[in-house]
């Protein structure tokens, strides 16, 4: 296997020179000061780098990782996420629902998300593993089959989700109304399945 060339640029002029960047790693980089519109990134690694408070519009990744990145207010239009992994990062208030549709298929594992919007996106077969998910929105999304293994929610939204076969067995703390989304199949467990009762007008006493 051939190693990834690790890159360290010291002005925009090394990163802007070209838009296709296949096999490299990029490693504690702040990108806030480079314009990356309509770069492609095919196979690379981010490791320790910032991407806050700036656009990454028409940008694609494709079979790329982030690990321990930050993610603050960036904006996401028409932004291609094709076989993604954000493993141990930050993102905040972020919108994914601007995000190509072809071949969205980012997870998540042991990440900060908060305040973060998916209206309207595809996350079939998603995983989101040991995460935060914080006031997060997810309405009308396609969820089958997504998995939620050892995730904690706080004050997230699942309106109008396909969630057949997605598996919350080791999820805590979501509050999801079996009124409002097609759970067929989906897997829950004790005690956590009993928010369902709150949505239904159902109190049980002990």
């Amino acid at each position: 296997m051939v190693e990834q060339e690790e890159l360290a640029f010291e002005n925009s002029d090394d990163l802007e020179s070209c838009d296709y960047h296949l096999d490299k790693t990029f490693a504690d980089i702040s990108f806030s000061a480079y314009t990356l519109a309509r770069h492609t990134f095919e196979k690379c690694v981010f490791k320790s780098c910032h991407f806050n408070e700036m656009s990454l519009g028409s940008c694609c990744f494709i079979s790329c990782a982030f690990e321990g990145c930050d993610f603050v207010l960036v904006k996401l239009e028409h932004t291609t996420l094709n076989t993604v992994l954000f493993d141990k990062c930050r993102l905040l208030g972020l919108n994914f629902s601007g995000c190509n549709k072809f071949g969205f298929s980012p997870d998540f594992r042991a990440c900060l998300l908060d305040s973060t919007v998916f209206c309207e996106n595809s996350l079939k077969k998603g995983s989101f593993s040991s995460c935060e998910i914080r006031n997060c929105d997810f309405m009308e999304c396609d969820m089958r089959e997504s998995v939620f293994d050892h995730s904690v929610f706080e004050q997230t939204n699942f309106q109008k989700c396909n969630l057949e076969k997605a598996d919350f067995r080791r999820a805590v703390a979501y509050q999801i109304d079996p009124l409002n989304n097609r759970m067929a199949k989906a897997r829950f467990t004790l005690p956590e399945a009993q928010s369902f009762l709150g949505f239904l007008g159902i109190t049980i006493d002990y």
